[in-house]
C-alpha cells in the first residue's frame, strides 16, 4: 500500500478529538485539544486550509456533526485526568467570516457530568443525542466506585436544550460507543464498559437494550470484517486495554476468534477501506502504532488474518476518521503523542 502523509495542523498540545463537520455541503475536519483552554480547528477537506474556532473552554472529547445544520456538537470541559464533573454537551453554530468560518453561537444543550462519548442517532420517531458517561462522580482519578450510564435525549433541529433520559446504569468505566445503521435504515447504538458490550435500539417509541458479550470493552466495532455477509464484533478488551479481540457468532453466541496486542489501546475502527473491509487499531503506548488488518473466512467458517499494514508509528493516535473512495482512502488522525493532526492518503 502506498501511503502519503501530510501534517494538517502541528503543535496542538493535548490533541484528542477529530470529527467530520459538514458546512453548506462541504466537508471539514474538526480537531480539538483536551487541555483547559485548548484550541479547536476546522480544516477544509479539499484545500486543507486550517483556521481556529475561538471561544470554547477546551477539554473536548468528541466532535459530532449536527446533521443538516451548519453546526457541531462537542463534549467540553472533560479535562485530564478525569477532571470532568462540569463536562457538558454544547452545540456550536458556525458562520462564515473573512478567513473561513467562526463560532457564531455556542449553547450548552445538556449538562452531563463525566460525559465521554456522544453520537447523533436517526430513529423512526426522530433524532436523538446519545451520551455515554464514564462514571457519575470521582474523588480522585482511580476512584471507580460510581458506575457510568448511557443517556439519550430527543433533539429537534436548532434546539438549545436536550432533556436526557437514562436508559442504562451500572456500566463501569463506560468508554465504548459505536453507531451502525440497521437494515431498516435507522441507527443501532452499541456501547460498553467493564460489564461488556450492549446494543440499544428504538422500538415502538421506547429504547430496548440487550447485552451481547460480557467481555470488558473500551472500544467497539460491529462490521462484516471477513466479507462473508455476517457482522463480526471487535473490541479493545479492558479499559484502554492491551488487546484488540475479534468475535464471531457461529450459531451459538459470540466466540473469541483472534486477538492482537495493543499498548494503551485507543483507536478501533472498522469499515470499507479501498473498497474492502478492514480493521484499524491504534496504541497510545509502546510503539504508538496505527495498524490496518484484513481478514478472510476459513473453510470451517472461522476468521483469519491475511494482510497487515502499519500506517504509521510513534504517533500515539487518540481518534481517527476514515473516508473510503474505493480507488483511494483517507485517514485523518488526531495524533496525541506527536501533537499533530495528520492526513494519510492511501492507495494500493
Amino acid at each position: 500500500m502506498n501511503i502519503e502523509k501530510t501534517i494538517l495542523q502541528d503543535k496542538i498540545p493535548g490533541l484528542y478529538a477529530v470529527g467530520d463537520v459538514w458546512l453548506e455541503g462541504g466537508l471539514f475536519y474538526g480537531a480539538a485539544s483536551e487541555d483547559p483552554g485548548g484550541p479547536l480547528y476546522l480544516i477544509n477537506s479539499k484545500t486543507k486550509e486550517s483556521f481556529p474556532i475561538k471561544g470554547g473552554p477546551g477539554g473536548v472529547m468528541a466532535i459530532v456533526n449536527a446533521a443538516e445544520e451548519n453546526a457541531m456538537f462537542c463534549i467540553e470541559e472533560f479535562y485530564p485526568v478525569f477532571q470532568s464533573a462540569t463536562a457538558k454537551i454544547t452545540r456550536v453554530e458556525l458562520g462564515k467570516c473573512a478567513d473561513g468560518y467562526q463560532m457564531a453561537a455556542r449553547r450548552i444543550v445538556a449538562e452531563v457530568p463525566y460525559v465521554h462519548r456522544i453520537a447523533q442517532l436517526r430513529e423512526p420517531d426522530g433524532t436523538y443525542i446519545a451520551a455515554g458517561r464514564l462514571c457519575k462522580s470521582k474523588t480522585e482519578p482511580e476512584d471507580w466506585s460510581a458506575s457510568g450510564t448511557m443517556e439519550i435525549g430527543a433533539y429537534h433541529r436548532g434546539e438549545t436544550q436536550i432533556l436526557m433520559e437514562q436508559i442504562q446504569d451500572g456500566v463501569n468505566k463506560h468508554h465504548a460507543m459505536f453507531v451502525k445503521e440497521n437494515p431498516d435504515g435507522y441507527d443501532d447504538l452499541y456501547f460498553g464498559g467493564a460489564e461488556g458490550v450492549f446494543r440499544s435500539y428504538r422500538q415502538n417509541g421506547a429504547w430496548r437494550t440487550e447485552q451481547l458479550i460480557d467481555v470488558p470493552a473500551s472500544d467497539i466495532v460491529v462490521w462484516d470484517l471477513d466479507g462473508d455477509g455476517q457482522e463480526e464484533l471487535a473490541v479493545i478488551e479492558g479499559f484502554h486495554g492491551n488487546k484488540a479481540v475479534l468475535f464471531k457468532d457461529l450459531g451459538h453466541g459470540y466466540e473469541r476468534m483472534l486477538e492482537y496486542e495493543l499498548n494503551f489501546g485507543h483507536v478501533l475502527w472498522g469499515g470499507s477501506f479501498l473498497g474492502r473491509p478492514a480493521l484499524i487499531t491504534g496504541s497510545r503506548g509502546g510503539e504508538k502504532e496505527l495498524i490496518l488488518r484484513r481478514f478472510r473466512t476459513t473453510e470451517n467458517g472461522r476468521i483469519q488474518l491475511f494482510e497487515k499494514t502499519i500506517i504509521d508509528a510513534g504517533q500515539a493516535p487518540a481518534q481517527i476518521l476514515v473516508h473510503d473512495y474505493n480507488s483511494h482512502a483517507d485517514i485523518i488522525a488526531a495524533n496525541h503523542g506527536a501533537r499533530q493532526l495528520v492526513f494519510y492518503h492511501c492507495q494500493e
